[in-house]
């Protein structure tokens, strides 16, 4: 057999079905291909081919059949490389699933594809049932809500805007003064009266004009953007001004204070951190504590990229740039792109208002006949039983529209609203959020779902109270104030203050602290379940 094996090849009319071709770059590929010219049955390099065997096959005899040569060659081919077989072969490795935790993978846009095929869907067949019923794709209601008290939003809104722009030279007031009006003595507290009188007036204006709900929360929730955009920019310019003014009067050091420069402590400074460095400082050389002190002013008041020094940015120009940059808290200057790309600024503008439509349609479709039907039936029942059954049903059928609105919303205001503004001003931090859908526990959420606010919160709330209250108090201060506004948004949707919401954000309080348990700590079921099934998420859903 072998004989006649070897004259058919010699005749050039083999019958031997040979696998295909392969590509002779790949080392691996060259080596088997030799091993397998060398296990030819009349070789003569038959013992060094067996010799030369990594160690993971019998070595072949050198009697054997040719057969077994062939066999042998090809388990030699099929370790060195992944090659097709005569037949379709399906390839196995130790792999995991996509959605497995161990998975590597993390691009799931198909599924944010998906999520807005179905938000399609939704809208057509609502639009297809409104024609059957009314005639029209529309509600009425939901035309009006578009179009009542658009002027009157539009110049409301330039006007409170433009009265943010008094901040600017009460800062040059407080700078320029030498008396009691500097920003350490009478500065702050002036400031202060007129950040409450602003929102005092504005949070009332949209009521006094008895504006549609729609209208009333942009206005409100634009009214307390303004709000913190004002004191950050006030409270961060009196400070440097403050810090202007101490590094001027270190030029004469024998009538000034050398004391050390006040060090705001961040999160995770603790009191006796700040207590350890000040005695420490007090034990330093005098010379070399001055002259500390001088580069820690005079560092304080040049930007972080070194492009503007204080009070170079007390200027229009510099104030109208900060009010539209998508961030809460003023810098002297900020990171910015090279140009504006107007196809990104021309797609997030038209999601702004996709998503705003998609929001009317829900709330018009799904959540307000829910709650006027359910208003309907309590009027008429007195037993707490079908009270119950009442609220029941009526909370089931709103947690999917809500979920869908709080994910709407997010998208509105994080990816499309702060995307557009970022482009206009060429901003190049976008990160406005995290991977809040992994958050497992509250804290983790807070910090992720809303970055800007956590920034703000953690520098003007928390980072300002912490160096004369203890961390705990620092943070109920933080979330009290956090409280404060999402009961003041919750009122202005519902036009009541009655708390609920007031009270479910400071629920957070104790679930942070079941969560920092031994025995639910590093768990993520159940933090996972914690999170999702708290009322506080409720409130944030609703």
């Amino acid at each position: 057999m072998a004989s006649t094996a070897s004259n058919s090849e010699q005749n050039g009319h083999s019958h031997i079905l040979r696998p295909r071709a392969v590509k002779p770059g790949n080392p691996s590929v060259l080596r088997a291909q030799n091993e397998q010219q060398s296990l030819k049955p009349n070789g003569s390099s038959d013992h060094l081919s067996s010799a030369l065997s990594s160690g993971r096959s019998t070595p072949v005899p050198q009697d054997a059949p040719p057969s077994v040569y062939h066999i042998s060659s090809a388990r030699k081919q099929i370790r060195a490389q992944q090659k097709h077989r005569l037949f379709p072969t399906v390839e196995y490795s130790a792999r995991v699933s996509h959605f497995d935790p161990r998975s590597e993978y993390k691009d799931f846009r198909g599924f944010f594809v998906l999520f807005w095929i179905g938000l399609a869907i939704m809208v057509l067949t609502t639009m297809l049932r409104n024609i059957k019923d009314t005639g029209y794709p529309l509600r009425k209601g939901v035309y009006a809500l578009f179009t009542e008290n658009v002027v009157q939003l539009a110049l409301s809104d330039v006007v409170m805007v433009v009265s943010t722009g008094l901040s600017i030279p009460l800062q040059k007031l407080f700078r320029n003064s030498k008396g009691s009006l500097r920003w350490s003595k009478a500065g702050m507290p002036i400031h202060s009266v007129f950040q409450a009188a602003w929102m005092f007036l504005w949070i009332n204006w949209p009521f006094m004009l008895n504006w549609t709900w729609t209208a009333q929360v942009f206005f409100i929730l634009h009214t307390i953007v303004l709000l913190m955009k004002m004191h950050s920019y006030a409270f961060y310019n009196g400070h440097l001004s403050t810090t202007e003014k101490r590094l001027f009067a270190l030029d004469h050091p024998e009538t000034a204070s050398t004391a050390a420069a006040v060090r705001y402590p961040s999160s995770s400074t603790n009191l006796d951190e700040v207590n350890e460095e000040k005695d420490q400082e007090k034990h330093a050389n005098q010379d070399e504590a001055l002259k500390q002190v001088r580069e820690d002013l005079a560092l304080e008041l040049i930007s972080p990229l070194g492009q503007v020094t204080y009070p170079q940015n007390l200027t229009t120009w510099n104030y109208v740039d900060y009010i539209l940059c998508p961030t809460l808290c003023y810098e002297l200057e900020y990171p910015r792109t090279e140009r504006i790309q107007w196809a990104e600024l021309f797609y997030k503008t038209l999601a702004v208002f996709g998503c705003i439509f998609l929001l009317t349609i829900i709330s018009e479709e799904f959540i307000t006949p829910v709650l006027k039907d359910s208003a309907i039936r309590l009027e008429g029942v007195h037993k707490w039983t079908e009270i119950g059954l009442i609220l029941a049903e009526t909370i089931s059928l709103l947690l999917f529209p809500f979920m869908i609105t709080f994910l709407l919303v997010f998208l509105v205001i994080f990816e499309y609203v702060l995307g557009a503004f970022a482009e206009i001003t060429c901003f190049a931090d976008r990160h406005f959020y995290s991977d809040w859908w992994n958050s497992c526990d509250w804290l983790e959420f807070s910090r992720e779902w809303n970055i800007p606010v956590h920034h703000f919160l953690r520098r003007h709330v928390y980072g300002a109270s912490r160096p004369y209250i203890s961390k705990s108090g620092s943070t109920t201060i933080t979330f009290l104030t956090s409280a404060l506004l999402h009961e003041l948004v919750m009122g202005c949707i519902t036009k009541k203050l009655r708390g609920y919401g007031f009270a479910a954000m400071m629920l957070q309080l104790p679930l942070v602290a079941i969560q920092k348990t031994n025995f639910v700590r590093g768990r993520t079921l159940l933090n996972v379940g914690i999170h999702i099934l708290s009322p506080t998420n409720q409130v944030n859903l609703g």
